[in-house]
């Protein structure tokens, strides 16, 4: 009987202790849950509505800014009774009836205003910047940015990451309930770091000369390009490139004939008749005099090839000075016959032929092509190269720093177009020593070369293109303008 009873309390016992166990997992089970059930409904208490978000600035080198020049109105909504109403009196019918389903829905939702309104009970109004104009100056260099923001092509492309970097933006937090709905009276915080928008890169570009030259190349070209250079440093205060194209609109560009997209500044092309400056620095530093003459018949014959002047009109007896204001082909056929090819070819290539100029990281122009020694071995492939024909190509980049040189008195600066970067703060953080230059020439060369260059447009093959107010000079601090026009 007592072996009984003793077994039966031992099953008691038993069973109490998997009741206290039983009873134990459940309280835990309760506890972890409850945590979680806490914290999902901490996370869906908040709702971040982003309204805008910000990226650094180009700036041109009197620090004023390319981009963010429009602004828009952007409101952040709260679908409350008030906020409908009040946007009845901004929108039309076709634009409430639009916004409908957002309203109704409970979530808060950003929208673009087509003007200004006062902030009101359900509604938070902002101006925010807008990265491009349609017409934006400065287009063919800055770039544009792709579908997630980042630079696609351009500057922007080559300093997406600086521009990128500790981004700005400007968001609203609203209290919501489990369904996203706003939770009424409990109020929203405001964030806004739009100031981060001041980091950027300072470029050498001028941002009056460059809407100047702008307007100028879409009045007289149809395809070309425009290069102007600050002497004797070489900075790039304007680059166009025609037509243009608009980065808010990149996809109606893409696919047109007259290719808008592409930096005519910086791709190369036949160089001709402005080469006969290289021609005439080495024959010059060579010691031929630019008083020796010769006879042009409207053309010269160069191992059975008849090399012609333009419209094979006779120039007569001409000097250097003449030769290059009439632009005479014969002549330095005639001239680069006795000069070294390979002084020749060492005076093109320190005024920048034949190599890329690096403008930014992974960003330049094309290197053209420069025949070699072994190509001028060759009598007709010399004759074309005294004349800048054959083989050679260049950009209009390279030609401006060519001319460049002849303005800075002998002394060659490769063109550049970043002269510093600015930090969130708004502080310059880097900016760009000035470089001595490296002379390609003399002086007494460079003030011949520029004698001829005004006699070309005083008398010569560029009297049409003569300025009204005379020739620029080349003291320091003027600039150097290079035109070229596609097809010439």
């Amino acid at each position: 009987m007592r072996s009984k009873q003793m077994a039966r309390r031992g099953v008691y016992a038993f069973l109490g202790f998997l009741a206290v166990a039983y009873l134990t997992i459940l309280r835990v089970y309760a506890i972890s849950s409850g945590s979680a059930l806490a914290e999902t409904a901490q996370r869906q208490s908040t709702y971040q509505l982003e309204i805008a978000t910000t990226r650094g600035t180009f700036y041109d080198c009197a620090m004023r800014p390319f981009t963010g020049e429009e602004k828009e109105y952007i409101a952040a909504i709260a679908p409350v009774t008030e906020a409908a109403a009040s946007l009845t009196k901004i929108l039309s019918s076709s634009g409430m009836t639009e916004i409908y389903p957002m309203l109704t829905k409970g979530t808060p939702f950003a929208l673009s205003l087509p003007e200004f309104c006062n902030s009101s009970e359900g509604i938070d109004v902002f101006q925010v910047e807008k990265r491009y104009q349609d017409n934006q100056t400065g287009a063919c260099v800055l770039g544009y940015l792709n579908g997630d923001g980042h630079g696609a092509a351009g500057l922007e492309r080559a300093f997406d990451g600086y521009l990128s970097e500790d981004a700005g933006e400007i968001s609203v937090s609203y209290k919501v309930d489990a369904t996203g709905r706003v939770l009424l009276g409990e109020g929203r915080r405001i964030d806004d770091t739009c100031y981060k928008k001041q980091r950027g890169v300072i470029l050498t570009l001028d941002k009056q000369i460059q809407k100047k030259a702008e307007e100028l190349a879409e009045k007289y070209l149809k395809k070309g390009a425009v290069v102007v250079l600050e002497v004797p440093s070489g900075a790039i205060r304007a680059m166009v490139s025609v037509p243009t194209f608009s980065p808010n609109d990149v996809a109606a560009s893409l696919s047109s004939e007259d290719s808008p997209m592409m930096n005519r500044a910086l791709s190369a092309y036949n160089v001709g008749s402005v080469f006969k400056l290289v021609s005439a620095a080495a024959a010059l530093e060579s010691g031929c005099s630019p008083e020796e003459t010769y006879v042009c018949e409207g053309g010269i014959s160069v191992t059975g090839n008849l090399f012609r002047c333009f419209g094979g009109i006779p120039h007569g007896e001409v000097d250097m000075e003449e030769a290059i204001a009439q632009s005479c082909n014969a002549y330095f056929i005639h001239l680069m016959q006795s000069v070294p090819q390979e002084d020749f070819l060492k005076m093109a290539q320190s005024l920048g032929f034949g190599k890329s100029i690096s403008l930014a990281p992974e960003y330049g122009s094309a290197a053209g092509t420069l025949p070699d020694e072994s190509e001028l071995q060759n009598a007709r492939a010399l004759a074309n190269f005294s004349f800048g024909q054959g083989s050679l190509t260049a950009t209009p980049l390279q030609i401006a720093g060519m001319v460049c040189a002849v303005a800075s008195g002998g002394k060659y600066n490769e063109p550049y177009l970043v002269d510093g970067f600015v930090d969130s703060s708004g502080n310059v953080v880097y900016r760009r020593q000035v470089q001595e230059g490296t002379r390609v020439f003399s002086e007494k060369t460079a003030e011949l070369l520029q004698q001829f260059m005004k006699a070309s447009v005083d008398y010569g093959t560029g009297k049409s293109g003569k300025p009204a107010i005379g020739s620029a000079g080349a003291k320091t601090g003027t600039a150097q303008t290079g035109i070229f026009q596609e097809g010439e």
